[in-house]
């Protein structure tokens, strides 16, 4: 049970730095997450918390890899193989060799078999760490493939090297040829065996999608178990498992090739699947981290070797960065192949220089070291994780400051709110010309306009004052209704109670909406004398069966509700027309609730069947305002593949929740 609430409370951390970060968008996510961590570990409940690095790379590495590995681009792959295997092995054999000699004649006391290893941890590189920098400042077509497919690979190298050069500390011998020889057959193997077995659960996959029976569960499933099972097997046979993984991730994306449009619904689902599975274990892997600094840290502080003192393993920490990076520096300065010749060679070569971030794979080696060798506890596990993370942060830091200077910014004219924006209003204004069915298209175009509440971030303090102006503004209306003798004190007197009460369930707080549902079964069921009637009211929800409820009221004394409600609700109408200028948003949100609220006391069902083509119309109004943009070059085509996906879920939204639309 506790191992369970620390997991929990760690996804809590995970979900409160991705918020966090949408807020904070110059600060990396990576810096929430580890701060958060910091601050889980004053925790009682974190007091005695220890990782298991047994399991870390089978739990963590190996289907994190492996989702990376299927959403990888063969065809960037075959186009880039020659750079992404300089990258991905030549630089990283010559890192762990350079600049682990180097350490070790510096740092004389870490000996060289853990300086390798040390080097092997932070060689590989984390592309997805600096994405949201690029976004803003594109980098060549060319530069993003190698490197997204570079983090892929040299997370393998980095890995198989890792493993040679804990053992060679472990066993205390090491033999070059032997060295090669495991090298080759843990890393040409784990290919080799991960590519067939993949090969193999793809076609059991495909198997099952061709006799109808790719139900996402078990399609899903399947998926999930995949790098477990190959990461298990490979290591069994003394194989690189992590390279297996690899391999076989990159067999599970050639099956969307086969697929193309068959069974979409299980790959939509299995795309969201593992985006949540691949965020919630990067995530958790940086927590752990600031989990673990302040116990590192103190254990550092406290120990009675001076080699270990936190000032000295930062400025380590430091020189390994700049030495990593001159040398990548010079590497994809002189060793890359450049399709594209450019005149900015240098600068080209320094942003990929600065793009070789660390992330998650660095910190799930780190971790992965063990507590205790040959029965001792493991006095270099602290420092190493500490000299990991210094390097983590700092190549985090630097991409963050330096690569908006490199690259010029990308400040489009037409950002791609302001595209959403028009796509909605063109559907709008599309289905405000219908004269046949203007009943069904109101419906429409009040869910498109909740689109834009949602797109403008409304302010509910301004939305609460325009309802409560709206209110006023009614209640004098039906003042000048009796005042001119055209109703009764009674009617005045009810309507006036009818929109207290509406202005009650308006506010839609949950405690509101448990009193009205009380009030309405009550009432009901004392009216009819029937408990089905009682039961049904409530469950209904009692914004649909208030109006109902006032209609009967003034029914049951011989009184008519709408003619009075049909001025109350001109006279808000006017009102809010005069407010969309300044508070377009939250005025929509107010005319959709009375536009609501008129519909359904007016006793006007819509039929669902026509507000299914009105919503296909909108659809179609949306796609062609993109293909006309397109076309005429108004925005480019990753602009316009965004939009459209966006039309595409919510139509897939509005079809799994049709029912709704039409209340």
């Amino acid at each position: 049970m506790d191992q369970v609430l620390l997991l929990i409370i760690i996804l809590a951390a995970v979900v409160l730095a991705n918020i966090l970060a949408r807020y904070f968008t110059k600060i990396p996510l990576p810096f929430f997450l580890i701060f958060l961590g910091i601050l889980l570990a004053g925790l009682p409940v974190y007091k005695d918390f220890h990782l298991d690095p047994s399991t870390f790379a089978l739990a963590v590495i190996a289907p994190m890899l492996f989702n990376e590995a299927q959403n990888s681009s063969r065809f960037w792959i075959g186009r880039s193989i020659t750079n992404i295997l300089s990258l991905a092995v030549g630089l990283v054999l010559v890192s762990v060799l350079v600049v682990g000699s180097g350490l070790h004649l510096i740092y004389s006391v870490l000996p060289i078999s853990l300086a390798f290893a040390l080097l092997a941890i932070v060689t590989p590189t984390d592309a997805s760490a600096v994405n949201s920098i690029f976004e803003a400042n594109p980098i060549a077509e060319e530069q993003a493939g190698i490197l997204q497919h570079e983090s892929l690979f040299n997370d393998a190298a980095g890995i198989v090297l890792f493993d040679m050069a804990l053992a060679a500390f472990i066993s205390g011998t090491f033999s070059m040829e032997s060295a090669i020889g495991i090298f080759l057959w843990e890393f040409l193997g784990g290919l080799l065996f991960g590519s067939l077995l993949g090969v193999v659960i793809v076609s059991i996959r495909l198997f099952l999608i061709r006799y109808n029976n790719d139900t996402p569960l078990v399609m899903v499933l399947i998926q999930l178990l995949t790098p477990f099972l190959v990461y298990l097997l490979a290591e069994k046979l003394a194989l690189s498992g992590i390279l297996a993984v690899v391999a076989a991730g990159l067999a599970q994306g050639s099956e969307r090739e086969k697929l193309r449009l068959t069974s979409s619904r299980m790959q939509l689902i299995t795309t969201n699947v593992w985006e949540i599975v691949s965020g919630i274990l990067s995530g958790t892997v940086f927590v752990l981290l600031g989990l673990s600094l302040p116990e590192v840290t103190t254990g550092m502080q406290e120990s009675p070797n001076p080699n270990f003192g936190v000032y000295k393993l930062i400025g380590i920490g430091i020189l390994l960065y700049l030495f990593k990076g001159a040398i990548r520096l010079l590497w994809t300065r002189y060793m890359l192949k450049r399709r594209v010749k450019t005149h900015h060679e240098w600068r080209d070569s320094l942003v990929m220089a600065l793009s070789g971030a660390n992330g998650t794979i660095t910190l799930s080696l780190a971790f992965s070291m063990p507590n205790v060798i040959h029965g001792q506890p493991f006095e270099f596990r602290g420092p190493l994780i500490f000299l990991a993370a210094v390097v983590i942060l700092i190549s985090l830091i630097m991409p963050t400051i330096f690569v908006p200077l490199l690259l010029p910014s990308q400040n489009p004219t037409q950002p791609r709110y302001r595209w959403v924006r028009r796509m909605i209003q063109a559907a709008i204004s599309d289905l405000a010309k219908e004269k046949e069915h203007p009943e069904e298209a109101q419906v429409v175009i009040d869910s498109l306009q909740q689109q834009l509440v949602l797109d403008g971030t409304p302010s509910l303090k301004l939305r609460r004052q325009l309802m409560s102006e709206s209110h006023q503004v009614e209640l004098q209306a039906i003042q000048k209704l009796y005042d001119e003798g055209k109703i009764t004190k009674d009617e005045q007197y009810y309507y006036g109670k009818f929109l207290q009460l509406n202005n009650f369930s308006a506010d839609e707080k949950i405690w509101k909406n448990v009193l009205l549902r009380v009030r309405f079964s009550l009432h009901i069921g004392s009216m009819y004398k029937n408990m089905s009637r009682a039961q049904d009211a409530f469950l209904t929800a009692p914004i649909i069966l208030e109006e109902v409820y006032w209609r009967e009221q003034f029914e049951k004394h011989n009184e008519d509700i709408l003619p009075i409600e049909q001025v109350g609700f001109d006279a808000v109408m006017e009102f809010l027309r005069t407010k969309d200028v300044k508070s377009g948003v939250e005025a929509n949100m107010v005319k959709r609730f009375y536009r609501t609220r008129h519909r359904r006391i007016h006793g006007k069902d819509v039929n669902g069947d026509i507000v299914y083509q009105m919503f296909l119309r909108a659809f179609h109004s949306e796609y062609e305002l993109i293909q006309e943009a397109l076309g005429s070059e108004k925005i480019d085509s990753s602009l316009a593949e965004k939009l459209q996906q966006r039309i595409s879920i919510d139509e897939m939204t509005y079809l799994q929740n049709t029912e709704i639309f039409s209340r």
